[in-house]
């Protein structure tokens, strides 16, 4: 295998249009494995031979394995902050026991159609946010808890979505680990939790 230069040189750069494609097909294909194989299980040259390319030009896009994961991660960062906007724009009308089904359900819908994001998710990444970085998804959760609870302060509605994100966060760490026949207990248990949480918030 081929190891990344530690040359000071910087790396070729492919035509752009090219380059896009090919870091393109190199990211699905890592995507593929992983959601399969599970992140510790995959290697480059099993990602480079997936792609269709030598592992020679797929060092020259990444450097190694936790760089091209770190790029899925940060990608399914910012395609999370657009799913929960839009999923949170209408609350349902049923109120808190919906609306605690919703994020539940919402983490989950957002993962199936992701397949390596549960397990990344637990991968040994080190991959940390910024409190910047963090900071939209939980003012888009506050706002619609506020628009279920007119009069909920601000700030307290900002602290309610702190706490939603951990329970979401804690239930995906379970749920990860879960054999297939017990991932349905595992988010009945969760969406019992969630709903409590917002009777007592949401009043």
């Amino acid at each position: 295998m081929r190891v990344p230069s530690t040359s000071a040189n910087p790396r070729r750069r492919p035509q752009q249009n090219r380059a896009e494609v090919r870091r393109a097909s190199f990211l699905q294909a890592a995507e593929q494995l992983f959601g399969t194989l599970g992140y510790e299980s995959v290697t480059m040259t099993a990602i480079a031979e997936q792609a269709q390319a030598s592992i020679g030009t797929l060092y020259d896009y990444f450097p190694d394995k936790p760089a091209l994961a770190l790029v899925l991660i940060t990608q399914y960062m910012h395609e999370a902050e657009a799913h929960w906007a839009k999923f949170l724009q209408q609350p349902p009308a049923r109120g808190k026991a919906s609306i605690a089904d919703v994020f539940i359900e919402g983490i989950l819908e957002f993962a199936r159609n992701r397949p390596a994001y549960l397990p990344l998710f637990g991968a040994p990444l080190g991959f940390t946010r910024t409190k910047a970085d963090r900071e939209p998804l939980r003012r888009t959760i506050a706002a619609a808890l506020q628009n279920l609870k007119p009069g909920l302060p601000a700030d307290h509605a900002f602290l309610n979505a702190q706490v939603i994100v951990e329970i979401i966060k804690g239930m995906l760490g379970v749920y990860r680990q879960a054999t297939p026949k017990d991932r349905e207990a595992v988010v009945t248990e969760f969406k019992k939790v969630m709903r409590l949480y917002l009777t007592d918030t949401l009043g």
